[in-house]
């Protein structure tokens, strides 16, 4: 993440996931590392991306989605390219796979 903040705009992108229900604990542990090798590196494939976070749920509660992907742009400008990268395009195939819904916020501070 940059460390100097002064004139720039960043703009987070914040995806959150549930997937469908797997059939067995090693299922989910395999989508996961799946999940893990899409997004590993991505920040350095991607132009766009400044600083890239995935992480999974630990408390599996109700509300509980499954997994997020906290992305930082340095302008909301750059958020359709990063989007059509195809680099992120694979990623974003693999997270389709299992998803049975989505949310998404796109914030600046």
């Amino acid at each position: 993440m940059p460390t100097n903040y002064e004139n720039i705009f960043i703009t987070p992108t914040l995806n959150v996931d549930r997937a469908k229900s797997f059939e067995s604990t090693e299922e989910q542990k395999r989508y996961y590392e799946r999940l893990r090798k899409a997004f590993d590196g991505l920040d350095n494939k991607v132009p766009e991306i400044k600083f890239l976070q995935i992480g999974f749920d630990e408390l599996k509660s109700d509300a509980s989605f499954d997994f997020v992907v906290n992305v930082v742009l340095e302008n909301i400008e750059s958020l359709p390219d990063y989007a059509n990268h195809p680099e992120h395009l694979k990623a974003a195939s693999v997270v389709r796979e299992m998803m049975v819904d989505r949310k998404v916020i796109d914030y600046a501070f």
